[in-house]
């Protein structure tokens, strides 16, 4: 079984982006240097959201190694198990990485943080990041539409 953590990385991106498209959220993959720092992008009427992707071979790894200082809205972890046909998503706002990563650390180069993934982590400070994918997804326009068409009472 390979395990070049390109091959690991291209099965992520592209697991994320069909958990999205399932979802209905429209996604496009990214290409090349002009994208540097994210991944997938969702277009929605209002703005795009630039998702950044870390896949990790799960059990054997348990940190995500990267510089987290910008370039993405969102974080989407996946915990790829090769041995089972479900992998785990983590999905993360970028404002809410920050206490959840290691402390910088001067020596490493390029500012690199770790994210770690643990059984640990996992029953307390990632627990509800789990399957979150309802903070990618664009606000319903059915419930724009009842607030536009909604009269107050007594009102005709």
């Amino acid at each position: 079984m390979n395990s070049n953590r390109s091959v690991s990385a291209a099965i992520g991106e592209y697991l994320v982006l069909g958990e999205l498209l399932k979802r209905n959220i429209e996604a496009y993959l990214a290409h090349g240097e002009t994208q540097k720092g994210w991944d997938v992008v969702i277009v929605t009427d209002e703005r795009t959201k630039r998702v950044q992707v870390k896949t990790i071979d799960w059990p054997n790894q348990q940190a995500v190694n990267g510089n987290f200082a910008g370039g993405f809205d969102y974080l989407v972890v996946v915990l790829l198990d090769r041995l089972n046909p479900r992998s785990r998503f983590f999905v993360f706002k970028h404002a809410e990485l920050d206490p959840l990563l290691s402390a910088p650390n001067e020596l490493r180069t390029g500012g690199k943080r770790t994210l770690t993934i643990s059984q640990r982590s996992m029953d307390s400070r990632v627990k509800l990041h789990e399957d979150n994918w309802k903070i990618l997804q664009p606000p319903s326009t059915e419930s724009k539409q009842e607030v536009l068409h909604t009269e107050p009472e007594g009102e005709v």
